[in-house]
C-alpha cells in the first residue's frame, strides 16, 4: 500500500529527475520536450508540497491554487508566485512555438530554486 510519505518522496524525486532531463532534451534539440520537462519538474515539486498538506493536486488549476495558498495563507516567500508563473509559461509554450535553448536553460536554474524553496518549507 502506498502511503502519503511514499507519494511525497515520489514527487520530490520526479521533480529533480525531470530537471535533470532538460539537458538531455536540449542536447537532442528537442526544445518542446525540454520546455515541458521544466514545467514537469515544477509540477512534481508542487505536488509533493500539496500532498504533504493533504491538498488536492490532480489538475493544473489545483497546482496554481496550492502555490497561492502557500504564499497567501502560509506566508511562504512571494518569489514562489513569480517562479510558478515562469514554470507555467514553459508548459504553455509546449503547445506553441517552444522557447529558445538559452531561455530554457535560464528557466531550469529558476525552477531548481523553486524546487529547493518548496522542499525547505515546513
Amino acid at each position: 500500500m502506498t502511503t502519503s510519505a511514499d507519494t511525497i518522496a515520489y514527487h520530490q524525486e520526479r521533480s529533480w529527475h525531470f530537471l535533470d532531463l532538460v539537458n538531455d532534451e536540449l542536447a537532442r534539440g528537442e526544445l518542446e520536450e525540454a520546455s515541458n520537462k521544466v514545467w514537469g519538474a515544477a509540477a512534481h515539486a508542487i505536488k509533493a508540497v500539496a500532498e504533504r498538506r493533504g491538498w488536492e493536486h490532480h489538475a493544473h488549476n489545483l497546482l496554481e491554487r496550492a502555490v497561492f495558498r502557500l504564499v497567501h495563507e502560509e506566508h511562504a516567500p512571494r518569489d514562489l508566485l513569480i517562479q510558478y508563473i515562469t514554470a507555467s509559461a514553459y508548459h504553455q509554450r509546449f503547445y506553441g512555438a517552444p522557447p529558445e535553448a538559452a531561455y530554457i536553460e535560464a528557466g531550469k536554474e529558476l525552477i531548481a530554486q523553486f524546487i529547493a524553496t518548496l522542499e525547505s518549507l515546513p
